[in-house]
């Protein structure tokens, strides 16, 4: 397959630019192809053509240039801009960090635009179109963050990485570096990580004297799927016929992480290591099978186990509160914004790993992580500064600190970790601080990847065919095969559209 990317005239571009500010494309995070990139002043790298894309994987038109071994001093006063999502907890935490690296770095300051989640991508895309991208991007939209590199909007990192030398990488655990590198080019890096597990109530535990699941991420034997199914048994609760307390919600919906839990993936490794979405899995009859056995293994856990609430009362227990945190579930197998926030003073909490998946635990533990990236746009006229700013970001110690008053993601930084863990003793307060210790490096340690979200132009394309041709099985209206034969012709059609939209034949 010979890929290419078809240049956009400004003018088509702005138009398409229009349709996805009125709500046409905001799931695809993309107009209906891939502009052509502005060009950058002589401080930054230029583009190459857009049709010397190599075959199956179009290439980043843009390289960055060669870093410095130490950063420069300023010669003259630099202000850099970055966008960002629109958090409460996040601005601040951004306003802090702009005052901690002008200190840091004299002459040199950040400007943030905070944008809302569905408006980033759009307002991100106009502006590039415009030649007015932020110098950075940060967290916000709709993650397209590959889609970006194949677009051109980026600088390859690997120059700046290089030039840092073997102490910067030998610090950063390995998802740092890899989460976002395509054909060895690193379109991002990582700066900040949140852990996959299964979240515990410990006072329910406690209380129906069950014992805690395993914290190793290196026992293959440990906690399996079978496994927490028993515990969330023994722990829902029912009195008159009627459920009080639930043993067990499991977050994840999406169907590519129940299949990699029953051992299967459904992206081929050549679309992960071209970070482009030609199709599904789905015609290996192994991967079938474990779409289906995961999918039905969730609506199992609602109607046949009834150990976790119905989509409708888990809508109903919500009105109250985080269902972990007030008590209504024991077990929530989701990412770590399971316990972010305040939690209440009336229960412990704890973490425990992935169960391990398929029949019989002959499956995996997915092995995955929330990866949040730091990217440089292929128009900054600074990308030196820049790059200080991504390095800061990542791993000075006081910047790490000051992200860590308002957010408890993990650092990618070795050297920062035991700090990480101090923050997390009162939110984890059933866990001791090397019981913490083993579960979160283990769970960075782990894992080999993120999210399809983060990595693949097109998944974002075919989420909502996902997750709206699944509602069926999570309401006991289809069974698991039932839906999975009539969704994937549907997500094939989704996908080839998408292809056609970039001009990727």
């Amino acid at each position: 397959m010979d890929s290419k990317i078809r240049p956009l005239s400004r003018r088509e571009m702005l138009k398409v630019m229009g349709a996805m500010t009125a709500g046409t494309a905001l799931a695809a995070c993309a107009p209906q192809a891939v502009p052509a990139p502005t060009p950058a002043p002589t401080e930054a790298p230029k583009p190459t053509e857009a049709t010397a894309a190599p075959t199956e994987v179009p290439a980043a038109p843009t390289e960055a240039p060669a870093a410095p071994t130490e950063a420069p001093a300023a010669a003259e006063a630099v202000k850099l801009t970055m966008m960002w999502r629109t958090d409460p907890n996040e601005v601040p935490m951004v306003a802090d960090l702009q005052k901690l690296f002008a200190e840091k770095n004299p002459g040199l300051t950040m400007e943030t635009t905070h944008v809302p989640w569905d408006e980033f991508e759009p307002k991100l895309m106009t502006q590039y179109a415009a030649g007015a991208a932020p110098d950075v991007y940060g967290t916000g939209g709709t993650n397209p963050y590959i889609e970006r590199w194949v677009r051109g909007m980026v600088l390859e990192l690997n120059a700046f990485v290089d030039a840092e030398g073997a102490a910067f990488t030998e610090d950063l655990y390995p998802v740092g570096l890899n989460a976002y590198k395509k054909k060895g080019k690193l379109a991002a890096l990582t700066f900040a990580v949140l852990a996959s597990g299964v979240w515990l109530n410990a006072t329910r535990f406690d209380e129906g004297g069950v014992p805690y699941p395993s914290i190793d991420w290196t026992d293959e034997k440990a906690f399996t799927w079978d496994d927490m199914i028993a515990a969330a048994k023994q722990l829902t609760v029912e009195s008159g016929g009627r459920k009080e307390k639930f043993g067990l919600n499991c977050g994840h919906a999406g169907p590519w992480y129940y299949t990699r839990l029953w051992g299967q993936d459904l992206v081929s490794q050549e679309d992960y290591d071209g970070g482009v979405l030609h199709k599904l899995q789905t015609d290996k009859p192994e991967v079938l099978e474990a779409l289906i056995g995961g999918v039905q293994a969730r609506a199992d856990t609602i109607w046949k186990d009834q150990v976790a609430p119905s989509p409708d009362t888990a809508n109903s227990l919500s009105q109250m509160g985080p269902m972990l945190k007030t008590g209504a579930i024991a077990m929530e197998f989701t990412g770590g914004w399971a316990v972010w926030g305040d939690m209440p003073k009336e229960f412990k909490f704890r973490a425990a790993i992935n169960p391990k998946g398929g029949v019989g635990g002959n499956g995996t533990r997915v092995r995955n992580i929330w990866a949040e990236p730091l990217q440089i746009s292929s128009q900054t006229k600074s990308p030196n500064e820049a790059w200080q700013w991504v390095r800061f970001m990542t791993v000075d110690t006081d910047a790490v600190r000051t992200e860590l008053k308002y957010r408890n993601l993990t650092p990618v930084t070795r050297g920062s970790f035991d700090f990480f863990v101090e923050t997390q003793q009162d939110r984890l307060a059933a866990m001791t601080v090397d019981e913490q210790k083993t579960f979160y490096k283990g769970a960075i340690e782990q894992a080999n990847t993120t999210v399809p979200d983060h990595i693949l132009v097109g998944w974002a394309k075919v989420r909502d065919v996902l997750n709206s041709s699944l509602e069926p099985v999570w309401l006991n209206e289809e069974t698991a095969e039932e839906a999975v034969t009539a969704m994937l012709p549907k997500v094939q059609e989704a996908i080839d559209a998408n292809l056609k939209e970039l001009g990727l034949t």
